[in-house]
């Protein structure tokens, strides 16, 4: 987030076409908004997707605010009384049009008023002489106390609770709707949800279980109900066997170990809740999977946000609720263990839920767009309602407008705003912002029952003694032992967006405020205002900016506090500024010292020593040298945090030649017994980086770790609750080999034990050795690397992408990305190239890109302009001008209807002729891949542009393929959409700009097959059309109006390299190939004979088998031999292929299908299917496996056979 978000600027302009402005009106508001997600004064349309129980939804255009209806809701109020349309402006609500404030909030309070007396809302409609009157239920207004004592609030309750008794009501997520029925208190619910309970089918995904399992388990503290007891047993074990590293990702299994490094917590954060009140119910659950739960959770409380995944707690005031969900789990083991509201973990309830508080102003943003966060915050608040009266009232009543116009006119609730969890599914939770105050459920503050069960749980589950003064709710005591008093807070004052805006404004604060906000409650206020002692302003979600004053003296007061929270932010914030704006001028020996000192003191929190280590990281290696014996040991440290920490820490010494024999060797150990990627993968980065400066000792020494690392690597393919993890193993594998291969001299150590361990393989970990540079390669390397590709890596490929290779050469594929790493033809070049063979790269064939053109531009017809903040890219069909209906055609004549002359690359930046590259381009944009930072020939004046001209272009070849590069930057985000013409014929049209993945990849088209015909020599006509565009992502729509756009076109060629049916038979002697016998040993319960299958190789000596020669006819396809009878009926069609001719050399008709002896090599899968001859009935028949071979078949599957008759001559 940009700075000027903080302090409140705005836009002057509003702009529709590319040179059309409007004045937007700035005194909309009168104030500062509460909200950071308040409409836009300046934005030409957002929305309200729903008005409460009205049953409506409602749009926002210019001038701020004219109401125009979204949509209206079936069933709804607004939908009775017939007059209400989409489309319709709404002038006035019961007499009011939107002025001065945040519209939601004027809409919640029209509403509430509504509601308050009797229940009508006059909409004054455009055009209409009388209003339109909305009848919604009167419900009173709310009380001061309200969610308590409030009789709105109990029938708002009671609406919901009614309308999830209902058979066919959205009970949300897993059924989450229970727990809010549990949470009413009242008996009529707890029927409904114990007939439920006792059938809830056990879920796998980590959603499911923590939304369904709580429920699950307050309704049996509730009951005790033995056949919810068992179910809930159920659900345990699926938790337990989903659990890896002590989480869960979001949908079971293991996701890619980079991938949140295996964890979501914004779904396995409750699946923590469930189990702790599942341990209270009686229900077995494992010490490791509990323990190692609340262990690891437990960490994130009052360190900043419960982040994404395993990782370190997060900074800045957007954690998706994930903090509030935290408090309930915090809540639970407090409810657990004997010492209940005495214990680390109440505090650690309370911590997380104070969150709540600092981040509500930020509702609504969130990874997948926020709502979920709404659920848990709102719901975390309400566990304060006593212990922080003050916040927790200025909370709920300065949010209360987004509860109202949450709510369903059926009774149930939305989240409004919150994108895709607008919807039942997900607003059957938000309610519970009603109850969690009502103290009913074990979760919010309900006594034990007679069916609870305490359990002792760790008293210091974490860290040290002094790590626990990080759970208070007080602010911290400052020199003189005062302590703020933070209870009179308010959300317009001191939450996060207007505590940045205040922090951060334009007016230096003094020492004294850094000093205040340094001893804050709040972990993340904390961290804020270390950064600004280090003259950078931070906040929101690691937006940073540096430039200030750097108080070299209050740093070091912080560092010398007696306090553990001064400390960890300001060794935090030296961190950060080190790590990413690299000021070492930060780093004195001083702060050295201080580092060294909380490292050594055995009473230091963990909270302290973790950044302490971090910052020794950062030091000259002198200054490291003399500690690396107090270093070493916290290799070993029980947790990961100060493990990889540690890692970090040595780093400057790790090829230091007078401690690298006695760092290098215990680190390798650690990565050789590591399984947790959040810890490292392989070897960190910066521990590469040095070990590559170091001399030849210093890399022999790395090679032999990390070969012993690899080698004798000991990690687990099976997770204690027993989910198989066997793909973490193998990727940390492939992190310790890529750390091998980075050692000078290390790829022919790698190539040595690879393919001692993958005996099976022609050369594993291919990637590192063919990007490698040959020089870094010994003489044995070198000697066996390129007859491996030509003789190995080569026919395997072509093999493998034989078919996709036919098509392309054969010109019958088209894309907007033509070629790249995502083309096998190119990929098959890099080989030949890998190999020495380096003429089947792409060259420029029709140089375009100064070419002169003629061409023409204009803004859309008024009535097709659409606001520059309503698209992403702006490409779409248009009116064309008078007489331009055929602009592409060769025929047009562009010079008769005044179209100018130019060459390209044409281009327009802000209104002017661009004079530096644009579309995110950089100045070395300049080819053979982008063309971004070329020179702008001519001035692209308005919205479209269109290009018309002909160009002699050479006869294209035989045994090549072209393609129509368009120049209009290939990073993600670049470009605006386009079609291009070839003589009249649509060759590509590209709709958007380029999205994710597609950066680097060469924008175009090839010349398929239809167009070869135009490219013959001679005259070409080529046309393009495109349009600018107001931004560079790729999808975020633009907030300012910076207009651009740059475009050229020119053809490439590429000699086709050899591709040919010999080397897709040579292949067969190459790739090991799955079978029958690998398929027998393929068993989840015993890892080392799965991973011991030995696969099916072919020698290449052709056994013969005379009684297959000929011809053979498929007849059916059938699970067993012993299915099989000559008179019964049978199917054909499900078999693989229709008939087979077996040749006498090995082959058949098909060069995908080879033969020898009994086994029927199929190369387009690489299976060696078994072959058998039955006399059966006087007849022969073949029996051929069908294949499908895969681990992912269960152990006592067997391939189906196909059944074939030889076919009579």
């Amino acid at each position: 987030m940009k700075q000027s978000q903080f302090i409140g600027l705005v836009v002057a302009t509003l702009c529709f076409g590319a040179g059309v402005c409007v004045a937007a009106d700035r005194s909309f508001y009168k104030g500062p908004g509460l909200f950071s997600t308040r409409p836009s004064e300046t934005k030409s349309l957002q929305t309200i997707d729903r008005f409460g129980p009205v049953g409506m939804g409602i749009e926002l255009h210019q001038p701020a605010f004219v109401m125009k209806i979204k949509n209206i809701e079936q069933g709804s109020p607004a939908e009775a009384t017939g007059k209400l349309k989409k489309g319709r402006i709404i002038e006035t609500i019961n007499g009011q049009k939107l002025a001065d404030i945040d519209p939601r909030i004027q809409l919640g309070r029209i509403l509430a008023a509504a509601e308050a007396s009797d229940g009508v809302l006059r909409f004054a409609i455009k055009g209409e002489p009388e209003p339109v009157i909305v009848r919604v239920p009167v419900l009173g207004a709310y009380s001061k106390t309200w969610p308590l004592d409030c009789p709105k609030s109990d029938k708002i309750v009671r609406n919901f609770a009614d309308y999830l008794a209902r058979p066919d009501s959205n009970k949300g997520i897993a059924d989450i709707g229970m727990l809010f029925l549990l949470s009413t208190g009242e008996d009529k619910d707890l029927q409904i949800v114990r007939n439920w309970a006792r059938k809830a089918p056990a879920h796998t995904y980590a959603w499911y279980l923590g939304f369904g399992g709580i429920p699950l388990c307050e309704c049996y503290l509730r009951t005790g109900d033995k056949e919810i007891l068992a179910n809930i047993q159920r659900w345990v074990d699926n938790a337990v066997e989903g659990q890896y590293l002590d989480g869960w990702a979001g949908r079971g299994g293991v996701p890619s170990v980079t991938y949140g490094n295996g964890h979501l917590n914004a779904g396995g954060t409750a699946v923590v809740t469930f189990l702790l009140l599942a341990k209270e119910c009686g229900a077995d659950v494992p010490d490791h999977a509990l323990l190692g739960a609340l262990v690891h959770f437990y960490r994130y409380a009052g360190r900043g946000g419960n982040p994404y995944g395993d990782h370190r707690t997060e900074v800045g005031f957007v954690d998706n609720g994930k903090n509030g969900n935290l408090a309930f789990a915090m809540a639970a083991a407090a409810a657990l263990t004997p010492e209940g509201e005495d214990s680390v973990y109440s505090a650690a309830r309370d911590s997380c839920a104070m969150t709540s508080f600092y981040t509500t102003t930020f509702m609504l943003h969130g990874h997948t767009g926020g709502g979920i966060g709404e659920i848990w915050r709102s719901a975390a608040m309400g566990l304060l309602h006593e212990k922080q009266p003050k916040q927790y009232r200025e909370f709920m009543d300065n949010r209360q407008w987004h509860y109202e116009l949450s709510r369903r006119f059926d009774g149930s609730f939305g989240i409004l705003g919150g994108g895709g969890y607008d919807k039942e599914l997900w607003g059957a939770a938000y309610p519970l912002a009603y109850t969690v105050p009502r103290k009913t459920l074990r979760i919010t503050g309900a006594p034990r029952s007679e069916f609870s069960k305490p359990y002792q749980l760790p008293k210091q589950p974490w860290g040290t003694k002094a790590d626990n003064v990080f759970l208070s709710l007080h602010a911290i005591p400052d020199a003189t032992g005062k302590r703020q008093d933070l209870s009179g807070e308010t959300l317009a004052e001191d939450s996060s967006l207007h505590f940045f805006r205040r922090f951060h404004g334009t007016v230096e604060v003094s020492d004294t405020v850094i000093r205040r906000y340094i001893h804050h409650q709040d972990h993340n206020i904390r961290f804020v205002a270390a950064n600004k002692a280090l003259g950078i302003n931070s906040g929101y979600i690691g937006w940073r900016k540096p430039g200030g004053e750097l108080r070299r003296e209050l740093v070091m007061e912080f560092l010398r506090s007696n306090e553990p929270r001064v400390r960890r932010a300001m060794f935090s914030a030296i961190y950060e500024t080190l790590r990413r704006e690299k000021r070492t001028d930060i780093l004195n020996t001083e702060v050295f010292d201080l580092a060294i000192q909380a490292v050594k003191d055995p009473e230091e929190s963990w909270s302290v020593k973790d950044p302490s280590l971090q910052v020794i990281g950062h030091a000259p290696a002198e200054w490291v040298v003399p500690h690396v014996d107090l270093l070493l040991p916290f290799l070993k440290h029980e947790d990961w945090w100060l493990q990889n920490a540690t890692l970090t820490a040595l780093t400057p010494v790790v090829a230091d030649e007078r401690c690298y024999r006695k760092v290098l060797p215990p680190i390798g150990d650690l990565v050789r017994t590591n399984q947790r990627s959040a810890l490292t993968l392989g070897l960190m980065g910066s521990l590469r980086a040095k070990i590559k400066q170091g001399g030849p000792a210093v890399h022999q020494l790395a090679k032999e770790t990390l070969k012993e690392t690899f080698t004798g690597y000991a990690g687990v393919k099976t997770a204690p609750g027993g989910q198989d993890i066997s793909s973490t193993y193998d990727s940390h594998l492939e992190f310790i080999a890529s750390s091998l291969a980075d050692v000078p001299g290390g790829l022919d150590v790698l190539y040595e034990v690879a393919r001692q361990r993958y005996p099976q393989e022609i050369l594993p970990y291919k990637e590192f050795f063919l990007n490698a540079d040959p020089a870094q390669f010994g003489r044995k390397l070198k000697k066996a690397i390129q007859p491996i590709i030509t003789e190995e890596l080569i026919p395997e490929f072509v093999g493998r992408n034989r078919e996709t290779l036919q098509k392309l050469a054969a010109a019958e594929v088209q894309s907007g990305y033509a070629g790249g790493s995502r083309d096998v033809i190119d990929g098959l070049a890099a080989l030949y190239a890998r190999a020495g063979q380096d003429e089947h790269g792409w060259n420029m064939f029709a140089d375009l890109r100064d070419a002169t053109w003629r061409y023409h531009s204009f803004d859309p017809i008024s009535a097709e302009q659409v606001p520059f903040d309503q698209l992403i890219t702006r490409y779409r069909e248009v009116t064309l001008p008078e007489g331009m209906l055929n602009w592409y055609a060769p025929e047009f004549d562009p010079a008769k209807l005044g179209w100018k002359k130019g060459k390209s690359p044409f281009g327009h930046y802000m209104g002017k002729l661009p004079t530096r590259p644009i579309h995110k381009c950089g100045p070395g944009c300049t080819g053979p891949g982008c063309y971004g930072a070329t020179p702008v020939n001519s001035f692209w004046e308005k919205e479209l542009l269109l290009m018309n001209g002909s160009f002699k272009v050479p006869a294209f070849k035989e045994g090549h393929r072209y393609r129509l590069r368009v120049n209009d930057g290939n990073h993600v985000g670049s470009g605006g959409g386009h079609i291009v013409y070839i003589n009249g014929k649509p060759l590509i049209e590209a709709k958007t700009c380029n999205g994710r993945g597609a950066g680097g990849l060469p924008k175009g088209a090839y010349i398929t097959k239809e167009f070869l015909g135009d490219f013959q020599g001679g005259e070409v006509t080529i046309a393009v059309r495109t349009f600018l565009r107001f931004g560079d992502k790729y999808k975020v729509k633009p907030t300012t109006r910076i207009p651009q756009g740059k475009i050229s076109l020119h053809i490439e060629e590429q000699k086709l390299p050899p591709m040919g049916d010999d080397l897709v038979r040579k292949s067969a002697t190459v790739v090991a190939m799955l079978s029958s016998e690998w398929q027998a040993a393929q068993d989840p319960a015993d890892r080392e004979r799965q991973a011991s299958a030995v696969r099916f190789r072919y020698d290449g000596k052709f056994v013969p088998n005379p009684k297959l020669l000929g011809g053979w006819k498929t007849i059916g396809v059938v699970r067993t031999f012993e299915e099989f009878t000559p008179d019964k009926r049978m199917n054909a069609r499900g078999a693989r292929f229709a008939g087979i001719n077996f040749k006498d050399d090995g082959e058949t008709e098909n060069v995908t299908r080879l033969w020898s002896g009994d086994a029927l090599m199929d190369l387009t899968r690489y299976e060696a299917l078994r072959m058998k001859i039955d006399n059966i009935g006087g007849e022969e028949y073949l029996f051929i496996e069908a294949g499908g071979f895969s681990t992912r078949n269960k152990p006592d599957w067997k391939s189906q056979l196909i059944v074939m008759k030889k076919q009579t001559k």
